[in-house]
């Protein structure tokens, strides 16, 4: 799980970018609905492309960080969907120098898992747009998350398709009904607003038969990426794309969500300044009333369905003035490589990835899917006994808003590292902001140093 974090940690700085990827009974918004009729039949026909081809066996060589288990539970029922195609494991990881020993020794991925980021590969000049690829082979990409999609185009200098997305990084909030049976307070709503959310978790930070609650995390503690959601919603970029400015006290967005996470920590009990008191609080624990993290939460970070019997979810708080946006759902992308002799059937493997039977079973197995697509989204968790009677709605029910613009600049702009000072410190927020802005500019000059 810390591989998984550590991906959506870098996905979702570079996406505050934002930075990612783990994963309410609303219905879906028009988008979904209009797909769910098409998603199965879309990517399918996307997926069958020249798989009935006749000739040699070509093998596919994927480049995967996590041993042939992990890797055959991915691939394995693909390999046996495309007959003329044996898809095989590159066991290594997408960064710069075990790419670069690769490529000395003349072995040629032609799919690479860029979870650690498409940097070390665009470095090397390994990235293949899918453009092209996708109208070769009729690839109709509209059953795919379109937030997705607009990111891995926004970080193509040309506006092009980077990688397929896996699986989707999205965010739900979970509550325990035990937490708020003691304390007397009905359930959250599906529908409750970031301004709410303040009174509720107000609600339930207290003391009870000696116990300190907590009402509120957003991820472990109050100072973790999760802690970014509220700003991903408002789904803007931290610095000027072209130049690097860093914009962070010009953003009224930025400014609106520091005020609310001020709120947070001004209620009187909720966060401990002594980190190591903070390890004593945990929604695992018990002891805290709501977390506000991924789907795959439950499974990873609580993983025995007894002591998670009560507990749910319900969509993460909205704003007000953005009513049913979700933030901005991340993903690990497959890349094909530029100098793979087999690109064609590299993109039917990887269009059969994205088919509405391989994510369906994938989700089965709690991996969020990258459809749009109920039925798919209705399968999350079913093979897992942790998720069963929960409310697997929760996690697709809102609109993910969709990136206009990438700045590669964000990432030198720790918002998230630097919130524990944020609520320890006296300083208010236009003070904070500058002295933020002045460690940024100085990150992002030396990256762009390095970069010449």
């Amino acid at each position: 799980m810390k591989m998984k974090h550590q991906f959506v940690l870098l996905l979702v700085l570079t996406m505050l970018i934002t930075l990612f990827t783990g994963c309410g009974s609303s219905a879906p918004s028009e988008q979904k609905e209009s797909t769910e009729t098409t998603t199965s039949e879309s990517t399918d026909a996307g997926a069958q492309g020249d798989t009935a081809t006749t000739g040699e066996e070509v093998t596919v060589k994927i480049l995967y960080p996590w041993g042939q288990g992990f890797f055959d539970n991915l691939f394995k029922d693909i390999d046996e969907k495309l007959p003329n195609i044996k898809i095989e494991l590159v066991d290594a990881q997408a960064k710069l120098e075990p790419l670069q020993e690769l490529n000395a020794k003349q072995i040629v991925p032609d799919i690479i898992f860029a979870n650690w980021g498409v940097e070390p590969l665009e470095e090397l000049g390994m990235i293949e747009p899918l453009d092209d690829l996708m109208a070769k082979h009729n690839f109709d990409e509209s059953a795919i998350d379109p937030s997705i999609l607009a990111y891995w185009r926004a970080v193509n200098p040309e506006g092009k398709l980077t990688g397929m997305p896996s699986s989707s990084d999205n965010y739900t909030m979970y509550y325990n009904k035990e937490v708020f049976d003691l304390f007397g307070v009905p359930y959250p709503s599906e529908h409750m607003t970031w301004e709410e959310m303040v009174d509720l978790a107000k609600q339930l930070t207290g003391e009870r038969d000696g116990i300190q609650y907590r009402g509120l995390e957003m991820g472990p503690g109050f100072t973790g990426y999760e802690a970014l959601v509220p700003l991903l919603e408002l789904n803007t970029n931290l610095t000027d794309p072209n130049t690097g400015e860093v914009l962070i006290d010009k953003k009224p967005e930025v400014t609106k969500y520091l005020e609310l996470m001020k709120k947070f920590y001004s209620i009187p009990g909720i966060y401990d300044r002594d980190p190591e008191a903070r390890k004593d609080y945990a929604f695992g624990k018990k002891n805290v009333g709501m977390i506000v993290s991924w789907p795959g939460y439950i499974k990873w970070g609580i993983g025995d369905p007894e002591v998670a019997k009560n507990m749910d979810s319900v969509p993460v708080p909205m704003w007000s003035d953005l009513p049913n946006i979700a933030p901005p759902s991340g993903s690990h992308p497959y890349v094909i490589n530029k100098y793979s002799e087999h690109k064609d059937e590299a993109f039917q493997v990887l269009a059969e990835y994205v088919s509405a039977e391989n994510q369906t079973k994938l989700a089965k197995a709690g991996d969020p899917p990258v459809l749009i697509d109920p039925k798919v989204y209705e399968a999350f968790g079913a093979d897992l006994d942790i998720y069963k009677g929960k409310n697997i709605k929760a996690f697709f029910s809102r609109e993910a808003a969709v990136p206009k613009t990438v700045s590669k600049w964000d990432q030198y702009v720790d918002i998230a590292g630097s919130l524990s000072k944020f609520a320890e410190s006296d300083m208010n927020i236009q003070e904070f902001l500058r002295v933020l802005k002045e460690e940024s500019e100085t990150k992002i000059k030396e990256a762009m140093a390095k970069a010449h």
